[in-house]
């Protein structure tokens, strides 16, 4: 199961919002198209659009903290932070 600790998001004027966070379980595989649900509300999905690796300049780091890029609301977005999403 992939999970993810939502830390920040931020908007890119026409592109759509970054969710940046931190991975908290990776047993599997996040790709460009994949959906992910938010673990308190199974009905709210996101779909990845893109992904960026934060962080990975040094190789003795854990690389665990990314961003994607997704289409979502205004709304919807703010109230992702601290919250948990995983892979469907």
């Amino acid at each position: 199961m992939f999970e993810l600790e939502v830390k920040d998001v931020f908007k890119i004027t026409g592109r759509g919002y970054v969710i940046a966070g931190e991975i908290t379980e990776s047993g599997a595989i996040l790709r460009n198209g994949d959906t992910l649900v938010n673990k308190e509300d199974r009905e709210q999905k996101i779909e990845v659009n893109s992904i960026e690796m934060l962080n990975y300049g040094s190789a003795s780091r854990k690389l665990n903290h990314i961003g994607f890029l997704t289409d979502i609301s205004d709304e919807a977005a703010k109230a992702l932070v601290g919250k948990r999403l995983c892979k469907k």
